[in-house]
């Protein structure tokens, strides 16, 4: 093989003053399963995590990816981030061409950069990284890194996943965990992570993982999410020291007498400000009307903005500096509401949460802080009310799918407990639209579409609410598939606590919104934006199908009959049952007018990968019959 690539080096024209034992990384030692649906794939990826005493850590990796395309050029960066409590002793890099040469000198001006980790919503903050940000022209392209970072404090341990995405295989990775005997960690293997093998001398003991030839995933449509599908390991240390807390850490109990002891003496407020809320509370009837009216001020005297200083960004600035200053991140503003609803006698619970749309679960049988996130709970005798403190515009009471319905842990002063952040169900989000249409005899229309969305399809609405109006025409452009309309007006409303509900009300010139073909016009009885979202349809299916969302919606089309036109065909009433959902179609003469009213739902769920044909068959279907149209031909 080496002497092939000799001979492949001195055809393309390359010059060598060494021989093939100096050739790195070449393609051609990547085994062929591992470059099937593959993109890039991590050549090797060797961690050392030790542990040298309770608050001190060194952590060492060596690390290197073939980039087999443009499509895997993301991965071809790295980021080494530290702060007040760590340093980066060394990072360095190089590049090797499809042979295995090195051609690093060929990128004079790629260099490690050191900069602000803080991005446009960060006020100031610790946190730096060391950067490497290369650009290929060409592909394949491996580069290769190595780093050493060194930390003053340890609260976790790092946590391993050698495969990092779809379309990615691994040739070679391993992590070592060496600590002292004295402090012993805790770790869990997950999806067919080996288990450790154990070697020790007197001071420490070596905790070893390794993993090979891991095949690229592909992803599938309406695929698992990648964590269920890839081994991971996840690491804790089983005892906290930092200043006067000194504890076992065993327990999701423990974890939270550790965050009770970093916000504790951290929600003093100024006299003043305690006046004003027992003034703004006063006159409330109840104790959800005060939650509100406090709520309510902390949203108008308040922004968010990052402010990651301190222990590693885990504790909040205090509650009187978020009052002087008006902003806060997700700690402080929660600390800061946490202080303001205790000064009118309303208890709180600070809560860390992992949030995200599709954010993986936690692990609950492991504790160790897997979260990223800070929202707040305020118990009731019957049920809490949950706050995100970080937005201006959130409704009172409303998660929203950004921290909806997963495990969180909720801290008292006695410790921390998981709970379960509420869940919003098929019956709460939906949308319901109708639509006026006044055809002309060419097929033009004004159109009056007025769309009400509730719970998490009120998203949509909250997402554009604040937009300038040129944006918010530029997005119902994108998302109407009506391009070609002129909007007269366009409002937006969102209203409501707990499950807020919202409304889009548009007033529409649409040519050839009935398209004409000699003298018929053919007007469809589905608006073009309407859920087509159909993958391939394919034979062979690996994975189980997810569905991560459930929704009903509900459209009504109200159309009259231009002059001198009559009615020729009227679809038939569609009816569609299935396990996936349910949906209908009925078109009905009512007077001059026709009436459309179509009701489309989608029910979370996990099925089986046999019966992935089944779902695309239900889509099909659907989006079959929202082809459908009215015809009118004109009268002789």
């Amino acid at each position: 093989m080496k002497i092939l690539l000799l001979l492949l080096i001195s055809m393309s024209g390359f010059v060598l003053c060494a021989n093939a034992a100096d050739l790195k990384f070449s393609i051609a030692d990547i085994p062929a399963a591992l470059m099937k649906n593959a993109n890039s794939i991590i050549r090797v990826h060797e961690t050392t995590f030790e542990v040298i005493d309770i608050n001190k850590s060194k952590e060492t990796v060596h690390y290197a990816i073939t980039l087999l395309n443009n499509k895997a050029a993301d991965e071809a960066g790295i980021k080494v981030y530290y702060d007040k409590t760590s340093s980066v002793s060394y990072l360095k890099f190089r590049i090797y061409n499809a042979l295995g040469m090195d051609i690093t000198r060929s990128f004079k001006k790629l260099e490690v950069t050191d900069e602000s980790a803080i991005d446009g919503g960060t006020l100031y903050s610790d946190d730096r990284c060391k950067d490497v940000s290369p650009v290929f022209a060409q592909y394949p392209v491996t580069i290769e890194y190595s780093y050493e970072e060194v930390s003053s404090l340890i609260f976790s341990y790092p946590s391993w996943a050698p495969l990092l995405s779809f379309n990615m295989s691994l040739q070679e990775a391993s992590f070592t965990l060496i600590t002292p005997k004295s402090l012993k960690p805790r770790f869990k293997e997950v999806n067919q992570v080996p288990a450790a093998i154990v070697t020790g001398n007197e001071k420490s003991d070596t905790y070893s993982w390794k993993v090979s030839n891991l095949a690229a995933i592909e992803q599938e449509p309406f695929s698992p999410p990648f964590y269920e599908m890839v081994p991971y390991l996840l690491l804790a240390p089983g005892h906290i020291s930092y200043q006067k807390y000194d504890e076992s850490f065993q327990d999701w109990n423990e974890l939270g007498e550790f965050i009770a002891f970093l916000i504790r003496d951290r929600n003093t407020l100024p006299a003043e400000t305690i006046s004003k809320l027992n003034e703004l509370v006063k006159n409330c009837p109840d104790r959800k009307s005060k939650i509100k009216a406090v709520y309510s001020y902390m949203q108008k005297h308040t922004r968010y903005i990052g402010v990651q200083i301190g222990i590693g960004g885990w504790q909040p600035i205090p509650a009187d500096y978020v009052d002087k200053k008006g902003y806060g991140d997700c700690k402080g503003l929660v600390n800061y509401t946490k202080a303001l609803l205790n000064a009118v006698g309303i208890p709180s619970c600070y809560t860390l949460v992992y949030a995200g749309r599709n954010a993986s679960p936690l692990i609950t049988d492991f504790p160790c802080n897997r979260f990223n996130h800070i929202i707040l709970c305020v118990p009731g005798d019957t049920d809490s009310t949950w706050l995100e403190c970080t937005s201006q515009q959130k409704a009172f009471g409303f998660l929203g799918s950004f921290t909806d319905n997963r495990d969180a842990l909720l801290i008292s002063e006695n410790g921390g407990k998981l709970v379960r952040t509420p869940a919003y169900t098929i019956k709460q989000n939906t949308g319901n639209r109708k639509v006026t249409v006044n055809l002309n005899e060419t097929g033009d229309a004004s159109v009056k579409l007025t769309t009400w969305v509730k719970g998490l399809e009120s998203e949509n609405v909250e997402a554009v609410m604040y937009d300038s109006p040129e944006d918010q025409k530029r997005g119902f452009y994108k998302r109407s598939g009506l391009a070609d309309s002129k909007i007269n007006s366009l409002k937006y409303t969102l209203t409501g606590d707990y499950l807020p509900e919202g409304s889009e009300e548009a007033d529409l010139f649409v040519p050839s919104f009935a398209s004409k073909s000699s003298n018929r016009l053919f007007m469809p009885v589905v608006l073009p934006d309407r859920y087509n979202n159909i993958p391939a349809y394919t034979v062979t299916r690996i994975n189980p199908v997810v569905i991560n969302d459930s929704f009903i919606d509900c459209d009504t089309l109200e159309f009259s009959v231009p002059d001198g036109f009559a009615i020729e065909f009227i679809p038939e009433n569609q009816v569609i049952n299935s396990k996936f959902g349910d949906y209908s179609l009925s078109v009905e003469k009512s007077g001059d007018k026709l009436i459309c009213i179509r009701s489309f739902s989608i029910r979370e769920n996990r099925f089986p990968a046999d019966e992935y044909m089944d779902f695309i068959a239900y889509l099909k279907k659907v989006s079959k019959s929202d082809q459908t149209k009215v015809v009118m031909v004109k009268r002789t």
